[in-house]
């Protein structure tokens, strides 16, 4: 199912940066070397002193926020609502290499210098595991209990079962991405269909994916017809080979982060593998439709990037009122109406977002309905650390050089 990228009248234009690229060291040998035994830490939350320190400080990655030129109305209004004073940073550009700054603090249960964080679904299933993040308290968050979509908790939060020490943030589609007219005009098709219209011999050394393993083997594993939520190491490797192939032959000309957009907008990247919601912010930023996302049939990816609260932040209280902040459904439509063109988490923000621009809230790369969830999305099981560190020096050898 092909999706024509309206241009949502906002100013955001896109977010998702390298979450691990080739020659990353895997977050498993990361751990590792900060948990002796690999075993769960028992590790004392620090004391919240929430009541009485009215602050919190807050890492997140960019094209998160509206107001990114540091106005961020939504949070100014909510320290006006609350008296929480929110230190906002931008500090997120990668998984692996943010758990690296932080992760002798993880692993001792001292200040981060962050009291909540959002990463991405593997990454904070490792921290979970590691018992390195607090409990959430319900109590303080009534609008995440009344309007949590139950696919984020559920389908989407099997990591954390009860979403008991995480909260979705934003969720990311994987698709196959597209330039309109140097795909017609080298392919004679309209737009790909399937994952081999990848692998068509004009598209030779003009495919581009991403840098992120779960996201492009996810693709190409669900194109051969494997449940990415139980897929096997064989699965993996099979996929991988056709990769290898594809990357030595030529065919794939870049693997890479966030910086493949500017490939697609030039046409110099006539398709490949996308995060949605960075094409649509692109044809925002060229005032054009040029480029195009397809929902293949065979399913894409989707991840979220969450909040934990480290076990040394002592504002937990805080984070949970921002976070309950960020669940109310007029918050969440203003970020969306604002640019923030990730999906969203949060119930009844379709609904508002409708009457103000209706082909926003009409496009299912950022409000995906019912079925496209049910049918189309998938979410990359987690590894354990021993296929954690296969996987990715597998990866990261096939992928090697090619930028």
């Amino acid at each position: 199912m092909s999706e024509q990228l309206q241009t949502p009248n906002a100013a955001q234009i896109t977010r998702r940066a390298v979450i691990g690229g080739a020659g990353a060291i895997s977050v498993a040998a990361l751990l590792a070397a900060c948990s002796p035994g690999g075993g769960k830490k028992t590790l004392a939350a620090a004391k919240d002193v929430s009541d009485t320190e009215k602050t919190l400080i807050w890492d997140n990655w960019p094209y998160y926020m509206d107001g990114e030129d540091g106005s961020f109305p939504t949070l100014k209004a909510f320290e006006k609502q609350t008296g929480i004073k929110v230190t906002y940073n931008i500090n997120v550009d990668d998984n692996n290499t943010y758990f690296a700054r932080i992760k002798n603090q993880l692993a001792s249960g001292t200040d981060t210098g962050a009291d909540t964080f959002c990463l991405t679904d593997w990454m904070v299933s490792r921290l979970i595991d590691n018992g390195y993040v607090q409990e959430l308290n319900y109590d303080n968050m009534p609008n995440v209990t009344k309007n949590l979509n139950p696919a984020f908790k559920d389908t989407f939060g099997a990591f954390d079962p009860g979403r008991t020490h995480s909260l979705p943030w934003k969720g990311i589609i994987a698709a196959v991405g597209y330039h309109k007219a140097n795909y017609k005009k080298l392919t004679g098709k309209d737009a790909p269909t399937t994952l081999e219209d990848l692998w068509a011999p004009e598209l030779k050394g003009r495919v581009e994916v991403l840098s992120e393993m779960r996201d492009t083997l996810g693709i190409m594993m669900m194109a051969a017809g494997v449940d990415i939520s139980k897929f096997t190491s064989d699965d993996f490797h099979a996929a991988l080979d056709l990769f290898t192939e594809k990357v030595s032959s030529g065919h794939i000309r870049s693997i890479k982060g966030n910086s493949y957009v500017d490939d697609y907008k030039s046409g110099d990247a006539v398709a490949g593998i996308v995060w949605a919601g960075d094409l649509v912010g692109a044809n925002l930023e060229l005032g054009s439709d040029d480029l195009g996302v397809v929902l293949l049939e065979t399913g894409s990816t989707f991840a979220c990037d969450n909040f934990v609260i480290p076990m040394g932040s002592a504002h937990k209280k805080n984070v949970e009122t921002v976070i309950d902040y960020y669940f109310t459904p007029e918050i969440a439509a203003k970020l969306a109406l604002a640019g923030v063109y990730y999906v969203t988490p949060v119930m009844g923000t379709r609904e508002i977002v409708i009457k103000e621009d209706a082909a926003l809230a009409n496009n299912e790369l950022i409000f995906p309905s019912d079925e496209i969830f049910a049918t189309k999305l998938k979410q990359f099981r987690p590894l354990t650390s021993k296929e954690d560190n296969e996987f990715s020096q597998a990866w990261s050898k096939a992928s090697n050089g090619v930028v």
